[in-house]
């Protein structure tokens, strides 16, 4: 395909033979003059052509509209500032149409173009705000500020919270599993959590889990991700297997193994997964350390010893005792309690690795560094885009229908109503539901077969 115009080709090749001979002072200068002549000449080119679509769609309007003006609107984008004036139509209930925008699919009031909010978003879920809109400059695009960037941000966060949520509602609630783009027969799966610094000087934990089929080479094998703040665990574990599903065909997953750190909220998580066979399995390092503290040194090296060469029981036998002579350390009678509960769990398994290099890659290295600090809001949707394009999904389209404000369309409702009032005949009044079609029917008098059918027994029994 060729994405070249051959006229406007022929345009720069002159325009930029006259910069040569002007000598520019070397190819970088000359370089520079000429991207720049290209973006404002691509800018101009688009704001011309969309004032000529905006002339065609007006004068084939349906019949009903009428013009009522024309308005300017200008947005930000990879190519610069573009500016150019489009038809406000108007119907019979005095609604405003926009012709173009509806065409084009532009959020209403919207001043950055969908082009320039995917780098916005995608760039700053990896750098500062400022930076960003530093390198969208650089790039050749409209210049913004660092509050546009977390505003891209935010709203491709809250986005992708939304896709996650319902996922989720329609597999628990609806049965419909989400469309996968692949099928593992074993999908390994890591959970943990660490902690971002709020505004308010608290902390906030970010729930993050990463599910993958094997690895090849020290990599998960097509990782998919889910990172959240503010979610409880029950929601949390839920969206979780909708986003493994995501990723891998449900259907077709026959074995889970999660590895975790030990933590309640994620070592319980094998119970909820609605697999057939599902196992959960405990980093030692976390135990490891915390076996290392139920004594002084150098007993609880010895314990820790005992716990790589006897196992958890063992250890917590070795624990008791010290508690009873008086030698162990403060809390170690919860550790050894916590190593009999979960003796089967810690160690083996499959060699999934720690989830803090998964945290520090996908979250720390961006939420934790100095001087970052955040809302809930905020952290939970960094936290959930990070790891939606980590996962290698593409970002969310920013549509008219779905970044129209709950005010606007109200607004356009009761002006739509009043219309309808006005109108010969009026509305008709009337109260509750009007009809329906029957939900429920008497099964008397039918066989007890018909009967037991009804009431959800498979058929043949």
């Amino acid at each position: 395909m060729n994405l070249t115009a051959p006229a406007a080709v022929a345009a720069f090749e002159a325009a930029f033979l006259d910069m040569l001979r002007e000598g520019p002072g070397g190819f970088g200068a000359f370089e520079s003059e000429a991207r720049s002549v290209a973006l404002a000449s691509c800018a101009e080119a688009m704001s011309r052509a969309l004032e000529a679509r905006d002339r065609e769609l007006a004068a084939s309007r349906p019949k009903g509209l009428r013009v009522h003006s024309r308005r300017p609107r200008a947005l930000a984008t990879m190519c610069g500032d573009v500016r150019f004036r489009r038809t406000v139509l108007v119907d019979g209930a005095g609604l405003t149409r926009y012709p173009l925008d509806e065409e084009l699919d532009l959020p209403a009031g919207d001043r950055v173009s969908p082009s320039a909010r995917s780098f916005l978003a995608t760039c700053g879920a990896d750098v500062p705000f400022a930076r960003t809109a530093e390198l969208m400059a650089i790039a050749g695009g409209s210049p913004v500020s660092a509050t546009t960037v977390m505003d891209s941000v935010r709203s491709a966060g809250e986005a992708v919270a939304g896709i996650e949520r319902a996922r989720a509602r329609d597999l628990f609630r609806d049965g419909v599993a989400p469309r996968a783009d692949s099928a593992a027969e074993e999908v390994l799966v890591e959970a943990d959590g660490t902690w971002v610094r709020m505004r308010d000087g608290s902390m906030a934990e970010v729930k993050a889990v990463v599910a993958y089929a094997g690895k090849e080479e020290g990599r998960g094998v097509e990782p998919v991700r889910l990172g959240c703040v503010g979610e409880a665990p029950g929601d949390f574990r839920g969206r979780a297997v909708a986003q493994v599903g995501s990723r891998f065909d449900l259907a077709r997953v026959e074995r889970v193994r999660l590895g975790t750190d030990g933590e309640a909220q994620y070592v319980n998580g094998a119970a909820s997964m609605p697999f057939a066979d599902v196992a959960g399995f405990i980093d030692p390092f976390h135990v490891f350390r915390a076996v290392g503290r139920c004594a002084p040194s150098p007993d609880g090296s010895r314990l820790v010893s005992v716990l790589r060469s006897e196992g958890a029981d063992a250890c917590a036998g070795a624990i008791e005792a010290m508690v009873g002579a008086g030698t162990a350390a403060s809390g170690a009678e919860g550790v050894a309690a916590y190593l009999r509960r979960h003796a089967a769990e810690i160690g083996g398994g499959p060699s999934m690795g720690a989830m803090e290099a998964e945290q520090q890659h996908m979250c720390k290295v961006r939420m934790g560094s100095f001087p970052c600090a955040w809302s809930p809001a905020g952290a939970d949707a960094m936290a959930r885009l990070r790891s939606w394009l980590g996962s290698g999904f593409a970002l969310p389209p920013r549509t008219r229908e779905s970044e129209q404000s709950p005010r606007r369309r109200q607004r356009r409702e009761r002006k739509l109503a009043r219309h309808l009032a006005r109108r010969a005949g009026g509305r008709v009044e009337s109260e509750g539901k009007g009809w329906e079609y029957p939900l429920a029917a008497s099964l008397k008098g039918f066989r007890a077969d018909v009967r037991y059918e009804a009431v959800g027994a498979p058929l043949g029994w």
